[in-house]
């Protein structure tokens, strides 16, 4: 049985590290262990950092931390998205042992991070910047799951036959409070805001509602040129590199090592760096990967009916460069952050005692596949594989590469191996010092990953399988040595059959030596033949009327196009009004949630579905201006769409404009007009 993080904490106490003292006293041992420094954004492919393009991106400071250690070229998440690859960071656990399921389920008190480590080893620590995971990351906003709830939520996680299921339920401890053992703290909502103030910039919160965490004032709607209307000093990026250099600066010369992790919002979406990183970059300098102009034949449905995602039929090329040049402008920004800290090491005298890892929680898909942000459904090089630069004083031999397999799990059991630190049973990784010290060439023979408990992904040092396991979809195969862009599916092509099978077999190996929970559920669903046919929907408004004040009535109808069969699940319809100006969940400015009654499982052709009339509330954060309305169906209890096509759009659909007007700060009129 693993050890708890309780019980790992009471057998170490600060004094019982497991360390060798060579007969140095406690205190002099202390100050011979290095300081650890781990940086990590959220969303950048490895194609956005220097050390691994020869494109026009810069990133000095990252270019100077791969000169003086290791890049990793083939260094791929554990588990996608955000909160299970950070949990696999920070605990060196496999998703299926930490039990971050998905984004917003609160990370086990039990189990030990990082920073209980450090802690419990008489390490000072620190954490500046995206947490993601103690529940309550979306603040401020109109949050419909969290009704009746007190506003502040998490997902709870439980354990059914059916796998794991998630439910909104009241609390959180959210990004402003220290936890899991990193004890001096700043998020990036309340200990933001009241940086704002104190540096005279409260403007700010008065003139963006909801400013913070991933809310960095966007300008404009995505496809469009969007910049960050926050000055670069005054942007989150700013404000966490600030407190991270002056915990790093307070800490010279003392007796006791520490441990930080800066952790940035950016650039993930919305793809808004503040000026002038917007226009760092030209148009003409930006061209589009060789793997661009995919048709996603032959691969899972769910790929090409993602809309929001795959945009390669409405989008120009321009669009898709001024999104690249974006990115690369926000990498340049954030670069510029994180070499402040570097200079605070170097100008104190602690680089050359300070272990350096930078990182990634996931990529974006970058106009790869035709497609932007970040997919659920794939397992493509552009989120999997991420940069990964490791500086450890004494061990990296400077400048040096990597090609082996690594896994994110791999950090922590190295942080421990190299820094001489007590480790907690029950951890998954790998340490990476041997292969750092060149003692060996190779570090694994295959990785896994898992995809948002619905898609298990493995890469061996030729080929990548992808299975899609629930919902069950068609899975993939790609040779990446013949095909290193991904563009063609080997996975049902009768002279790759048997390396599909074999790579098949090792994933389900891999739950069950691994003790996945539901290694069963997953063999028995990967024996079921792919579904093929799936639900053509369409979603229209059939009745919209301005109620006065700040209330409108709206009645959705669905119409079923095809007779397609029938599609599992109990679905509630969510509607979206989206404005980035005002967007308190990224670009969502508020939404409703009603229940159908009864709710939809069975689709008929020809039949109509009707949501309402409800009765709808504009907050006051919504200021005048048009709202893109998108709206679509989604499972609360699986925490998943329903895998239709509505109209080619996914599981949600762009259905028309939302247009309010305000007179004096108070709303004079609010009207619809269809796409």
């Amino acid at each position: 049985m693993p050890v708890s993080r309780r019980d790992f904490l009471r057998g170490i106490g600060v004094a019982g590290a497991a360390l060798a003292t060579g007969g140095l006293t406690g205190a002099q041992q202390e100050r011979r262990r290095p300081n650890i420094l781990y940086v990590m954004t959220d969303q950048q492919p490895a194609s956005c950092a220097g050390p691994y393009t020869d494109g026009p991106l810069r990133t000095p400071n990252l270019d100077d931390l791969a000169r003086g250690g290791c890049t990793f070229g083939n260094m791929y998440i554990a588990a996608f998205p955000c909160s299970p690859s950070r949990a696999c960071q920070l605990t060196g656990r496999y998703l299926h042992h930490h039990r971050v399921v998905q984004n917003d389920v609160m990370f086990d008190a039990d189990v030990p991070s990082l920073g209980d480590i450090c802690s419990a080893a008489g390490y000072d620590t620190g954490y500046f910047g995206k947490w993601h995971l103690g529940g309550n990351m979306y603040r401020g906003r109109d949050d419909s799951r969290a009704r009746g709830l007190g506003g502040n939520w998490y997902f709870e996680r439980s354990e059914t036959e059916g796998g794991w299921r998630c439910k909104a339920v009241p609390g959180g401890v959210g990004e402003d409070a220290s936890q899991h053992g990193f004890l001096v703290w700043a998020g990036g909502w309340e200990q933001y805001h009241a940086w704002l103030r104190s540096i005279g910039q409260g403007q700010y919160l008065e003139e963006f509602p909801g400013l913070g965490n991933h809310n960095d004032a966007p300008a404009t709607p995505e496809g469009q040129h969007m910049y960050s209307q926050l000055h670069e000093d005054h942007h989150m990026a700013a404000f966490f590199a600030g407190e991270a250099e002056r915990f790093v600066r307070e800490r010279a010369g003392g007796a006791r090592p520490w441990a930080a992790v800066l952790s940035f919002f950016g650039p993930h979406l919305p793809v808004a760096p503040p000026k002038p990183w917007d226009e760092m970059y030209s148009l003409d300098q930006v061209t589009l990967p060789a793997n661009h102009r995919d048709s996603l034949a032959g691969k899972p449905v769910r790929q090409r009916t993602a809309a929001r995602n795959y945009v390669l039929p409405e989008w120009t090329d321009d669009q898709f460069k001024d999104y690249i040049r974006r990115y690369w402008g926000y990498c340049s920004y954030l670069d510029r952050q994180i070499g402040r800290v570097f200079a605070a090491l170097r100008d104190t005298g602690q680089w050359d005692n300070t272990i350096v890892v930078f990182t990634s929680d996931h990529g974006d898909m970058l106009a790869g596949h035709g497609m932007i942000f970040k997919l659920g459904t794939c397992g493509y090089e552009e989120l999997y594989r991420v940069p990964t630069l490791v500086r450890i004083p004494g061990v990296t031999r400077p400048g040096s590469r990597t090609d082996a397999l690594a896994s994110n799990v791999d950090f922590v059991p190295t942080l421990v191996e190299a820094a001489g630190l007590a480790a907690p049973d029950g951890m998954d990784g790998l340490s990476l010092v041997p292969l750092l010290r060149s003692e060996r060439d190779t570090h694994r023979d295959i990785i896994f990953s898992d995809c948002s408990d619905s898609s298990l992904i493995c890469r061996d040092k030729q080929h990548k399988f992808v299975l899609n396991w629930r919902n069950r979809d068609i899975d993939e195969l790609y040779d990446l040595d013949a095909d290193p862009g991904e563009m063609r599916n080997l996975a049902y092509e009768d002279a790759h059959k048997a390396t599909a099978d074999a790579l098949r077999a090792r994933v389900l190996d891999w739950t069950r030596d691994t003790t996945h929970r539901y290694a069963a559920l997953v063999a028995t669903e990967a024996a079921k033949q792919p579904a093929t046919r799936v639900l053509e929907l369409r979603g229209e408004v059939r009745r919209f009327k301005y109620l006065g004040g700040n209330e409108f009535e709206m009645e959705i109808v669905w119409h079923v196009d095809k007779p397609l069969g029938v599609t599992e699940g109990k679905y509630w319809a969510f509607t979206q009004f989206v404005n980035p100006k005002y967007g308190q969940d990224g670009d969502i400015v508020f939404r409703f949630t009603p229940w159908p009654e009864p709710p939809f499982t069975e689709w008929e052709a020809g039949k109509e579905y009707r949501i309402g009339p409800v009765k709808v509330q504009v907050p006051d954060h919504a200021g005048p201006g048009d709202y893109q309305v998108r709206t679509g169906l989604w499972d609360p209890e699986t925490h998943k769409g329903p895998g239709v096509i509505l109209s080619g759009q996914g599981n949600a659909v762009i259905i028309g404009t939302l247009t309010i007007k305000r007179e004096d700060g108070k709303i004079t009129e609010i009207s619809y007009q269809a796409k």
